[in-house]
């Protein structure tokens, strides 16, 4: 009996100790968390931030950078940039072309020289009154039936016509060049305009990349090997079937 006693003491002391290690338990230290890893700033270098090119010309970018580089030009009329960097030149005139990456950013920008400069384009706005182009470019050397002519015009250009409509108001124009610089003529429009279509021998250009964009249309002629004449015109849809006037308007005027 006083074997069987102990025994249960024993037990007890045993359980007793087990609750004990169990309810005095320490929590288990956590893991410190890893500190975080610096964050890299994207730096966009570049080698060159212009250029000058010719249309038709294409000139890589030369950028570096730890981040993918994201390339867009601000006007796609004189100049496009593929995903890779490579610049190629449309039309006359300047654009920049913008990289970013990363929250990086850098500009390149981009001018487009002519090779041909036959003659001056006449900086005329369509809409405003006759007496302002007279004030500009001074007394007419002709005037009638709505096409004023103003001689020698440029050395290559032997005369810039205006017309206008019963109100006045100059509705389009146009340059007459010697036949002699035809090969060039188009040159001079193609590296400023987008070509179109030929229809009839006349040469189309517009002054955007879609006809949806277009604000101006410009046409070409070589009339019976005697003159060459380059027309200005606005352009709308409204417009657009009431424009063949204008070139019988200025044929008229001519003679023909």
């Amino acid at each position: 009996m006083k074997k069987l006693s102990l025994v249960l003491l024993a037990m007890l002391a045993f359980s007793f100790m087990g609750c004990q290690e169990w309810l005095n338990t320490d929590e288990p230290t956590p893991e410190p968390e890893p500190e975080p890893s610096p964050e890299v700033e994207a730096v966009i270098t570049l080698e060159e931030t212009s250029v000058v090119l010719h249309s038709g010309d294409t000139c890589q970018i030369q950028a570096e950078c730890e981040f993918p580089i994201t390339y867009s030009s601000e006007n796609e009329y004189y100049a496009t940039v593929s995903e890779e960097g490579m610049v190629t030149a449309n039309f006359v005139g300047a654009t920049t072309i913008n990289l970013e990456a990363e929250g990086d950013s850098k500009t390149f920008e981009v001018t487009i020289e002519p090779v041909s400069n036959l003659y001056p384009e006449p900086e005329i706005e369509i809409g405003v009154p006759k007496d302002s182009i007279i004030a500009q470019f001074g007394e007419p050397v002709a005037d009638e039936d709505g096409v004023m002519g103003f001689s020698d015009y440029s050395e290559n250009a032997t005369m810039l016509m205006v017309m206008y409509d019963e109100d006045g108001i100059v509705t389009d124009y146009a340059v007459i060049l010697d036949t002699s610089f035809e090969e060039e003529l188009d040159t001079f429009l193609g590296e400023r305009y987008m070509f179109v279509q030929e229809q009839e021998g006349m040469k189309i250009y517009i002054n955007a990349l879609s006809l949806e964009e277009t604000s101006m249309l410009i046409g070409s002629q070589n009339y019976e090997g005697e003159f060459l004449m380059v027309v200005y015109t606005s352009y709308s849809e409204e417009e657009a079937k009431a424009k063949a006037d204008t070139f019988k308007a200025i044929l008229k005027a001519l003679g023909k």
